[in-house]
């Protein structure tokens, strides 16, 4: 009997290894059925850089402060400058200076004196990644401004994203969040002779805020 209920025991702990595993892999599938949202917060709300960022100094004429940040979840975030310094999330700091982050895969922030007031608004009610990585490991950066050529057959996509390979494209921000994982349209070479689209699946998608 003794033998008998060992070799139950032993049985009862193979199937619940075998359920846990099962479970495992059945959470990694799940993940990459899934967009990986994530926040990064470079600076804390009293203007300090988080530990482990490092500041770099730059001087920008005439360089403000004056609207939200487009890709901040939190408020007093702002979309500072212009469309050359791609400084779209900047927290206000001392000395009459902004930190901002051009870069969320890097801990490198940039200081730059403003000029006038730094506006405090609120975060928008749906902000815009920063950052993406697409499912084939392609990184991706939110467009600031700039020309970008037109995509044959698609006059009313507009460019999102510039990434590694190819640029995003679409209505809006680009990006189809109706669906899991989200979808994009990845163009490379648009309005060439060999222009070329594909549609991508969003594996990351990063968002800025203030650390506490």
């Amino acid at each position: 009997m003794r033998k008998l209920a060992v070799l139950i025991l032993a049985v009862a702990a193979l199937a619940a290894g075998a359920t846990l595993a099962a479970g495992s892999a059945t959470a990694a599938g799940a993940a990459t059925h899934h967009t990986r949202i994530a926040i990064v917060r470079p600076v804390h709300a009293d203007g300090r850089p988080v530990a482990g960022y490092t500041v770099t100094r730059e001087h920008v004429a005439g360089f403000t402060c004056l609207e939200a940040s487009p890709v901040a979840v939190d408020r007093g975030i702002d979309f500072c400058g212009f469309s050359a310094t791609y400084t779209m999330a900047c927290w206000r700091s001392k000395d009459h200076t902004a930190l901002c982050l051009r870069d969320p895969w890097t801990k490198q922030l940039v200081r730059i004196r403003y000029r006038g007031q730094f506006a405090r608004p609120a975060a928008p009610p749906h902000p815009v990644p920063q950052a993406l990585r697409l499912m084939n490991g392609n990184r991706c950066w939110v467009r600031d401004g700039g020309a970008w050529g037109t995509v044959t057959g698609h006059p009313s996509w507009v460019g999102a994203y510039g990434c590694e390979l190819g640029d995003v494209y679409g209505r809006g921000d680009g990006i189809a969040e109706s669906m899991q994982p989200w979808r994009v349209h990845l163009v490379v070479n648009a309005g060439g002779p060999d222009q070329r689209i594909t549609d991508h699946r969003v594996g990351k998608a990063i968002f800025v805020g203030t650390a506490v």
